[in-house]
């Protein structure tokens, strides 16, 4: 059982006495860590299955738990049934269920969803007689999630009209028998609060505890946590985790939770597993390099098994533009060995929003693809609501279209109404002219049609686009959301017609091309194709790993993000960095680009702080992204050209590189009259920069002045 583990690993297994917090970090072994430590309870007889408490954050982690358990009891079935192995939701629930009466519940409460929640709040709201124009269902579903999430007394600060919202929420919940899914743990805390008999019962039962993935428990799982082990001298509470890899605080996870676990548990013992069996040690190097400008930390230095090869450096590209981004990726990838896999590749990306070029350059090369974690951009409910609208209005008989908008914003035009409109015309639009209508719906009408009333072939497509949605409410519909995501929606809507819709001639040209990016995008893993380039946010990346991995828009204001930043949220995105570095078992590629349209201006950020944080003997740069001591070579292609297919794209080690010339390519500068704007070239007494409004100037280096 323990021959395959290396001493660290083994360490973390036999240390059942007491606390232990076990620093795991990015492909270090964890699963099997956690999962030999529950056969070694078992086996020697420590604890019996059902006093051993194994808790995790996704069903996945614990059915594989469950699966690798029962091999080490050559197939026996009670080692995966009867260990309480589950997450903390389905395992407060087993509570719970147990428990109903106590916790002042039927037996047999139901679990109510987000759509459940909303009904009950715009009731709520009504009863009340609050305007839902100014309290918004989504928004109170997070609201009451998050309440819920912060578990005990989490109410005390709340404010009074807060608090009767979330008094009647409940009641209601309660009327009709049901929880949310921010009860589950909360009840079970309310459950122990007022029964110690019961809570006493459970710390009986519960011998050993462990968790999994501890740097992203909240505050009312650590609530939990503690009630179990309240009272008992040196509780055996194992927790894996890793501090550099907390990155979902925005959902609730609190860091704190792992940094002060020996405050929390006295006479802890730390673990840390440092061997790393994914990626290479230049790979590692850059990623530790990086971690360590964090404070909020215990520290760790991740390395490979000894004489490991150190591998290919970490890259750092820097491309002219967002489209030599996307291409160049592409290029990188369609120069790829003919056994090779697609799966092999991802690109991994700070916003959802930043897919689309990659997407789009992907489709035209062939590249098969799957966009993991996000919704495709074309497949996004408010791109699909402008393009229906762009085809009602230069198709005016496209009924689907029309069946798709008439409700955004609402009209008021039900299935009666649009029944009375089918048998009016000859299709909707028609019919909508000539039915017989209510006043209130005549006047919806009318306004809806007057929205279709102009020449849009006379005028530029992008502005034939703003012109209909504006006309039609559409904008303003999103603009008064209070959606969490409205904001992201307008966004989504403006690249569109910024920097996709701009593009086309003539809006028939650009629905040709909608309707071609629309025909196989599926957003189900089971539909999308099995070899593929996986293209996915850096959040949703977590846990997974790939040989080749791109990590474009490195980008001061992109990543990190200029509102993480200023919220104080920047060691959360050097954090968010890491984990994508340690992504890459082989190969890391990160690319910046020195300008990038966004919602229709070209916009001219410096390369990310990130790179410059890196230990530069970890790093090759091709480009003009800025460096302490390695020579400038001017931006170039991905040189592969010399390389026979599916070898490395360059063999060479890292290097330090005296300073012969200290480039200025890709540093932010300002000119008295012309402004701010970026190098991009650099002739030595001449600088070539990218002004923010004046375009693309030569001037001479005496009259610049740089911002760094």
């Amino acid at each position: 059982m323990l021959e395959n583990l290396n001493p660290e690993q083994k360490l973390a297994v036999e240390a059942t006495d007491g606390p232990l917090l076990v620093l795991s970090g990015a492909g270090t072994g964890k699963t099997r860590v956690l999962t030999t430590r529950v056969a070694y309870i078992l086996n020697n007889a420590l604890a019996l299955p059902w006093q051993v408490l194994a808790l995790t954050f996704t069903n996945k982690a614990a059915n594989e738990m469950k699966t690798r358990l029962a091999t080490f009891s050559d197939g026996a079935s009670w080692y995966a049934s009867d260990v309480w192995c589950g997450t903390f939701h389905s395992i407060c629930l087993r509570i719970l269920r147990a428990n109903a009466d106590a916790a002042g519940l039927r037996r047999d409460f139901i679990i109510y969803g987000e759509d459940e929640q909303k009904r009950i709040l715009k009731n709520v709201f009504a009863e009340m007689g609050l305007d839902i124009k100014d309290f918004s269902p989504s928004d109170w579903v997070e609201r009451i999630s998050s309440i819920k999430d912060k578990g005990l007394h989490s109410t005390e600060h709340t404010s009074d009209t807060a608090l009767k919202i979330l008094n009647a929420y409940n009641a209601e919940l309660a009327r009709l028998g049901a929880v949310d899914f921010g009860d589950i743990i909360l009840r079970v805390l309310q459950l122990f609060d007022a029964f110690p008999d019961i809570l006493a019962r459970y710390q009986r039962q519960f011998k050993y505890i462990l968790v999994d993935e501890f740097q992203d428990t909240n505050a009312a799982q650590m609530q939990f946590l503690q009630m179990l082990t309240r009272g008992i001298e040196n509780p055996n509470i194992c927790c894996v985790g890793d501090d550099d890899q907390s990155i979902y605080s925005w959902r609730g996870a609190e860091i704190k939770n792992i940094l002060n676990f020996e405050r929390t548990f006295p006479n802890a013992q730390i673990i840390r597993l440092e061997t790393n069996y994914r990626s290479t040690p230049n790979i590692l190097g850059a990623a530790n390099s990086l971690i360590r400008h964090n404070t909020g930390r215990l520290g760790k230095d991740l390395h490979t098994a000894p004489n490991a090869p150190a591998g290919e450096p970490v890259y750092v590209l820097t491309v002219p533009s967002d489209f030599d981004e996307a291409r160049l990726v592409s290029d990188i990838i369609m120069r790829k060995s003919d056994d090779e896999s697609y799966s092999n590749y991802a690109v991994l990306i700070r916003a959802g929003s930043l897919s689309r070029l990659f997407e789009e350059e992907f489709t035209a090369r062939g590249i098969p693809y799957k966009l993991i974690g996000a919704t495709k951009f074309y497949d996004r409910e408010e791109i699909k609501d402008v393009i229906a609208y762009l085809r009602l209005l230069v198709y005016p008989f496209d009924d689907m279209a029309f069946l798709r908008i008439i409700g955004k914003p609402r009209r008021g035009f039900g299935p009666s109404a649009i029944a009375k409109l089918r048998a009016a015309g000859a299709n909707l639009m028609d019919g909508l002219r000539k039915a017989s209508l209510t006043r209130k719906q005549r006047a919806a009408a009318d306004a809806f049609l007057s929205a279709f009333d102009f020449d849009w072939q006379s005028v530029p497509p992008t502005d034939a686009a703003q012109k209909l949605l504006d006309n039609a409410g559409y904008i303003q519909m999103w603009r008064e959301s209070r959606d969490a995501d409205a904001t992201d929606r307008l966004d989504n809507i403006r690249e569109l017609i910024t920097n996709v819709i701009a593009k086309y001639d003539t809006l028939p040209e650009f629905l040709e091309h909608a309707a071609l990016m629309m025909t196989d995008d599926n957003d189900s893993d089971d539909a999308a194709p099995v070899d593929a380039v996986s293209v996915m946010t850096i959040h949703a990346a977590k846990g997974l790993e790939f040989d080749t991995v791109f990590l474009p828009a490195w980008e001061e204001g992109i990543f990190p993000n200029d509102m993480a930043v200023q919220s104080g949220g920047l060691e959360e995105e050097r954090r968010l960095a890491y984990v994508a570095i340690t992504r890459a078992r082989r190969r890391a590629i990160i690319i910046n680009a020195m300008s990038r349209m966004v919602f229709g201006n070209r916009q001219y950020n410096s390369p990310s702080r990130f790179i410059t944080e890196m230990d530069n003997h970890f790093l090759d740069f091709q480009g003009g992204a800025p460096r302490a001591y390695n020579s400038y070579r001017p931006y170039q292609q991905f040189d592969t050209s010399n390389r026979p297919r599916g070898a490395s794209y360059t063999a060479s080690k890292p290097r330090r590189a005296p300073v012969e010339h200290k480039s200025a390519v890709g540093r932010l500068v300002t000119h008295d009259e012309m402004g701010g704007g970026v190098v991009i070239e650099d002739n030595g007494d001449i600088l070539t920069v990218a002004f923010k409004t004046k375009g693309i100037k030569k001037v001479a280096r005496q009259y610049i002045k740089f911002a760094d």
